[in-house]
């Protein structure tokens, strides 16, 4: 029996406040942080792809040369859009429907299987889905300013989540759900230092056994 899809959120956040904007933008540019979520969002198996799921205000932030990110179903939630597909991209104006219908057996894009489900923007998302029992695990890259203290980004948007509720996974283990190499431990680039992290929610054991299986999906 095919498993479904794990659906897992990625952001990179400044702590301890969790920021991760200001003005409708990244607060930093992270060459290697970028190229992490380029490699793990895309990586997939031959017969599968992997769905980002976004927002509007996410989706217009990517530059249109980027657009839509490449090897990857790309989908935006907005409630003023009529489920429909435009140059390749999904607009569905419920996440609830899409992250339904993704997780069907039978779901299939060009006659490929969804590999992983990721949420990745923006804050409203993030916020509104962190509890939502559907989501299996955070991706967190943990990013510190270590530049001059005058010069500290002032961030707008931030995450309203709580971490008590979830658990801190080994590197391994975060290697395992990923796939792809990356750099462990702290990365320092420009005035910056972060982490890449995996984090599953706290549940009792039969979930445990059903993450397993997601992981070597």
């Amino acid at each position: 029996m095919k498993t479904k899809p794990p659906i897992a959120m990625v952001v990179a956040a400044m702590t301890p406040k969790f920021g991760i904007g200001a003005n409708g933008k990244l607060p930093w540019r992270l060459k290697q942080e970028t190229k992490y979520f380029k490699d793990i969002t895309s990586h997939a198996s031959e017969d599968s792809i992997n769905a980002v799921i976004m927002g509007r205000k996410t989706w217009e932030s990517i530059p249109a040369k980027f657009r839509p990110l490449p090897n990857r179903l790309n989908i935006v939630i907005s409630r003023s859009h009529v489920n429909d597909s435009k140059d390749g991209v999904l607009l569905y104006n419920s996440m609830d429907l899409i992250l339904t219908a993704l997780q069907e057996a039978d779901y299939q894009i060009d006659q490929k299987n969804i590999g992983k489900i990721f949420i990745i923007g923006g804050a409203q998302i993030y916020n509104s889905f962190v509890e939502d029992t559907r989501v299996d695990s955070l991706l967190l890259t943990n990013v510190s300013y270590r530049g001059d203290t005058k010069e500290i980004p002032a961030m707008d948007c931030f995450l309203n989540w709580d971490l008590n509720a979830w658990k801190r996974l080994k590197t391994s283990r975060l290697k395992e759900y990923v796939g792809v190499d990356f750099t462990e431990g702290i990365v320092q680039e420009n005035d910056y230092e972060y982490e890449y992290t995996l984090w599953e929610r706290k549940r009792d054991k039969s979930w445990h056994i059903q993450l397993e299986k997601n992981i070597r999906h």
